[in-house]
């Protein structure tokens, strides 16, 4: 070995300055994890139109209206367009029947704060009276009951018998003849005077 390849044997590595003194190059292979697979996309605009007439009919259900799921329907697919969600939702019609309605609770909210937004079929609902009688139709019913029930009371026996068999119990005129052992002529005049005296 010649004195300068000596020297050459000596002289420091290059690569060796790159590294610190305990710093040892690894042999192993670095497994990076693999990155994670980006979530599909899903266009709620196509999704609500192919399944239209499925989510119509649940809105239908639950708002009591065809006409106003349709209007809910519609501005949902106009929300959807203006707003992505960050990540594609697990269940996209679960995201977008609650999108429908959250609408239709803030549109009914605002046609009640507003006075001006109630329609016309609104402002019927709120003028229906409650339909359950008051006191005073109470108070007539009742004393018209006793008016017929005194009136009942006064007939003779037979023409209240044959006036509850045609009326109440629903019987022809002939089955009543029948059991009377009468003419149908004189079921029809025994009706007839029962009816007078009741008026």
């Amino acid at each position: 070995m010649t004195p300068e390849t000596q020297a050459i044997g000596r002289a420091p590595d290059r690569f060796s300055m790159l590294f610190q003194p305990g710093w040892h190059l690894r042999d192993e292979c670095v497994v990076m994890p693999a990155p994670k697979p980006a979530a599909p996309v899903v266009d709620l605009q196509a999704h609500l139109a192919t399944h239209y007439a499925q989510l119509h009919r649940r809105l239908e259900r639950y708002l009591g209206c065809a006409d106003f799921a349709s209007e809910c329907l519609h501005d949902a697919w106009l929300r959807l367009g203006e707003k992505r969600p960050q990540e594609a939702p697990a269940n996209p019609d679960a995201y977008v029947y609650r999108v429908a309605c959250n609408l239709a609770m803030d549109s009914l909210r605002s046609r009640k704060r507003w006075p001006g937004g109630a329609t016309e079929d609104d402002a019927d609902i709120d003028v229906i009276a409650d339909l359950q009688p008051g006191p005073e139709l109470i108070a007539e019913a009742r004393s018209e009951v006793a008016a017929v029930d005194r009136a009942m009371q006064s007939l003779p026996r037979g023409h209240r018998s044959v006036l509850l068999a045609l009326r109440l119990h629903e019987m022809s005129r002939q089955e009543v003849a029948r059991r009377h052992g009468v003419s149908v002529r004189r079921v029809d005049t025994t009706l007839r005077q029962a009816l007078g005296v009741l008026r």
